[in-house]
């Protein structure tokens, strides 16, 4: 992902946290907030596991959003926390999750 849409300061994390509205799936869980362009962070927790799976399930649900990102309608601040069932997840399945995310949040036009 560019880092253009990276979100990186502690602050607008918590302003996602505090002020955004958000949907959940096994995987993962989205949260976000209207906004001047379109951010991602992600939010992995110690309990997904070690160091080396932690950065892969990040690395993995960067670049699902990235291929996502064309197909968003508005703009939003997007805040991605993982649940610990993405340690074992696939890179389709984390796409997936996160496609059915942005579906059910009306930022995706749905497929028929």
């Amino acid at each position: 992902m560019q880092r253009a849409y990276r979100l990186k300061k502690n602050a607008s994390f918590s302003y996602v946290y505090r002020k955004g509205q958000s949907y959940a799936h096994p995987l993962l869980v989205l949260e976000f907030v209207p906004a001047k362009g379109i951010k991602v962070g992600v939010s992995v927790s110690k309990k997904v596991g070690k160091s080396v799976v932690r950065n892969l399930a990040k690395r993995r649900i960067y670049e699902s959003f990235a291929r996502l990102i064309p197909e968003i309608e508005g703009e939003y601040t997007y805040v991605v926390v993982a649940r610990s069932a993405v340690a074992e997840a696939s890179f389709a399945e984390i796409g997936e999750a996160l496609r059915s995310l942005l579906v059910k949040a009306g930022h995706i036009a749905a497929d028929v």
